[in-house]
């Protein structure tokens, strides 16, 4: 086989002159095929001069269909963040970190009989990467990608086949092993090379490459779902027949080869091989180490931050044809390299934001970009400050990138009190410079989802805000944080100083794309609730459905509690004519029209009655309002002294508004901050005077501590400023001492 000096592009086989042309794609990327089948049996040479691609000319070498074949193999395509790398070096990058992967797992188990089959993986994937890094336009046509799709697939087939992994794993050795040394022998002796021994060796690493991508057609045949076959074929063609044919070919060639180029050792990274896996032995162990110097450094985490907790488990997500422009919005500000380092959802209560941020937390997880999550709440006595929030983002953060533990770990063992030391030490020494020291094959950006930032103690707000845009200094992690709060002062004044947000009101967002989201989501709702009750097809008609509407445009969390309030009663229709007829209130405020409906069932025709179930809604309610930190109903037994009934019946009419658990276990929690805040500001006759709820919670943990006759006497003082400070003193963590 020869190469012709005038047109690299022109390949003359026996038959007669084959002009190459482009035909198909790989994800967007052009294919260099013929017209024609070409003769792939010939036993005379095609002539060819001048370098020129071999693996199209192997690849014109093959039949229609196993061209047609290789056409269907994806090629990932590059990042925002690494537009200037080559398609092939990115696939290959992406074979690097599966192996460390793999070999990680590996290491899990106590199993290091691969170490040397991932070592020369990585060996062979660094040597081919860097050839095709010095080489301009090296596979140009993405022939040689293809079959590197094919070491990855086996890489991530051993995933789920344990009992085949040896098998695997030796398979995919092999192909990167024989396409580095392909690669290196058309770099070093044929490129630059000329004469005889430059026209045989062409030839041989065409009949090579040709058995390369016929081996890969095999490959992806046995993995097409099209044809039917099962995942167990696709294992057994990657290790058995086709591997076998394709050793037969290298082995014929082998001989040659050597002996034309004189090949000794191609391979020059086995130390850089060996470093990372090295690596990743040092952090396994430190991830081992990890755990016992948490909890021996006290860094304790917030365990309801996490946006899909148990605490938060039953918490609405997006419905799929809601919020659609904004969290496309979001996703592409995320997947940006040119954004903004924060994402500043903000809007008044009820608006849908921490709804919105799970949503777009489970999102990010989905596409493996979620790196932490922290949802803070009011009330709750680990989730009311930042005193977790540093401990809770790194340990999630070290979990998806295990590449942190050893910085992680210095830093703990370094100093064992960091759990004491100010937000800003803890920021630099757990997060920063963790970060800052990473080394990781990685690109994609790792999101950090932060909810309801407002609700968090308004001292450490501004020290927050000043922290996160510090971790845009790491290279090599391309941090992202979303971010949602209220537009309150103290997040206002901050982002007012910095540019390094950007920021989306819901407010602005039009008026339209609000009312049909909240109809959506009535109408799923609603529709559900027709079902489970076994209620007529018309129900509730599109008169009410509209009405509903509008009395929620612009909040969510009005239609939200509007369900609950309408599902959790025994006749669904007469709440929904409750909830209805709130709207004829003109003078009353939204707030009124979402819980009024709700509170007033608890009243009775009998005003004796009423007022007694109203003090006992401002005993136990205004309680449950202000705590620092949730109790269960047998907690507020004892705390209230009161029957355990007595507090049944006041709380079962507000499932609606309080989230009260089956599980007797479980605290009794406000389910938005919003009603909290209408009881305390209310004038209406559900009035919780914050003041005089927090000396009663005082009175009550006195009664507690120091018995009832310690309590009779704090009972008499407490009229005094002097009595009020004790009993504040008393309750320490309550939420207006905080």
């Amino acid at each position: 086989m020869s190469i012709s000096p005038n047109n690299p592009q022109k390949v003359n086989a026996q038959t007669g002159g084959m002009e190459i042309q482009k035909s198909g794609s790989i994800n967007g990327l052009l294919l260099v095929s013929s017209p024609g089948k070409s003769n792939s049996h010939s036993n005379q040479p095609t002539q060819y001069s001048e370098p020129t691609d071999l693996w199209s000319a192997a690849y014109n070498q093959l039949g229609d269909e196993e061209r047609r074949i290789l056409s269907t193999i994806t090629i990932p395509r590059t990042p925002t963040e690494r537009k200037n790398l080559p398609q092939t070096a990115l696939l290959i990058s992406e074979v690097i970190q599966l192996t460390e992967k793999q070999y990680q797992n590996h290491q899990q188990r106590a199993d290091k009989r691969l170490r040397e089959s991932f070592q020369k993986i990585i060996n062979a994937a660094l040597s081919f990467k860097d050839i095709v890094d010095a080489v301009v336009a090296f596979d140009p046509t993405y022939h040689a990608a293809s079959a590197w799709a094919i070491v990855s697939l086996g890489l991530t087939v051993a995933q789920n086949h344990h009992d085949l992994q040896v098998a695997l794993f030796e398979s995919s050795e092999y192909l990167a092993d024989v396409l580095a040394q392909c690669a290196y022998i058309e770099d070093q002796f044929y490129i630059n090379g000329d004469g005889g021994r430059k026209r045989d060796l062409g030839n041989a690493m065409i009949r090579l490459y040709r058995a390369i991508l016929h081996y890969t057609a095999q490959i992806r045949t046995a993995q097409d779902p099209s044809t039917g076959r099962k995942l167990l074929d696709c294992v057994t063609a990657i290790t058995k027949h086709p591997l076998t044919e394709l050793r037969a070919s290298v082995e014929k060639e082998r001989d040659n080869i050597a002996r034309w180029v004189g090949l000794v050792q191609y391979l020059r990274y086995e130390e850089r091989s060996r470093s990372i896996l090295d690596r990743v032995d040092e952090v396994l162990e430190s991830m081992q180490l990890l755990t016992e110097q948490f909890n021996l450094a006290n860094l304790c985490v917030a365990k309801g931050a996490l946006y899909n907790s148990y605490d938060n488990q039953h918490d609405d997500f997006c419905l799929p044809d809601t919020r659609t422009e904004l969290r496309s919005q979001i996703t592409e500000w995320a997947e940006s390299s040119e954004s903004k380092i924060i994402f500043w959802l903000n809007g008044m209560a009820g608006t849908g934001k921490s709804t919105i941020a799970r949503t777009v937390a489970r999102a990010f997880e989905e596409k493996q970009q979620l790196g932490a999550t922290f949802f803070f709440k009011k009330g709750e006595a680990d989730r009311g400050d930042a005193k977790y929030l540093i401990p809770t983002i790194t340990k999630q953060l070290v979990t998806r990138h295990r590449q942190l533990a050893p910085g992680v770990l210095k830093a703990i063992r370094d100093d064992s009190d960091i759990s004491a030391k100010s937000l800003r030490e803890q920021f630099d020494k757990l997060l920063l410079q963790p970060l800052s020291n990473l080394i990781s094959t990685d690109s994609t950006a790792t999101i950090i989802v932060i909810d309801a930032l407002d609700e968090c103690k308004s001292e450490d707000i501004p020290v927050i805000l000043e922290l996160l845009p510090q971790l845009q200094k790491s290279k090599v992690l391309h941090v992202r944080i979303f971010l949602t709060s209220r537009p309150e002062i103290p997040v206002r004044l901050c982002f007012k100083k910095s540019d390094d947000h950007q920021d989306l009101d819901l407010h602005d967002l039009p008026n339209p794309v609000i009312e049909e989201d909240i109809r959506i989501f009535l109408k799923e709702r609603l529709s559900v609730i027709r079902k489970n009750r076994e209620m007529t097809d018309d129900w509730p008609g599109e008169e009410s459905l509209h009405t509903l509407v509008e009395m929620a445009v612009p909040l969510f969390i009005f239609a939200a509690t509007a369900c609950r309030f309408i599902e959790q009663g025994r006749h669904p229709e007469r709440r929904l004519k409750q909830l209805l007829a709130a709207q004829a209130v003109t003078t009353a405020s939204q707030m009124d029209k979402i819980y009024q409906p709700v509170l007033t069932q608890l009243l009775t025709d009998n005003d004796d009655e009423s007022t007694g179930i109203l003090q006992e809604f401002q005993d136990i309610v205004g309680v449950i309002i202000n705590l620092a930190t949730p109790l269960t109903v047998d907690s507020l037994t004892q705390l209230l002294h009161l029957p355990k009934r007595t507090i049944s019946d006041i709380l079962d009419p507000l499932h609606s508004v309080l989230n009260i658990s089956s599980d007797t276990e479980a605290p009794v929690r406000i389910l938005h901050l919003s009603f909290r805040e209408y009881l305390l500001t209310t004038e209406n006759r559900f009035h919780v005077d914050e003041q005089v709820t927090h000396r009663k919670i005082g009175l009550h943990c006195l009664r507690l501590r120091d018995g009832e006759r310690q309590y009779q006497q704090a009972v008499d003082e407490s009229a005094s400023l002097r009595g009020s400070a004790i009993l504040l003193s008393v309750l320490g963590t309550s939420s207006s001492a905080k």
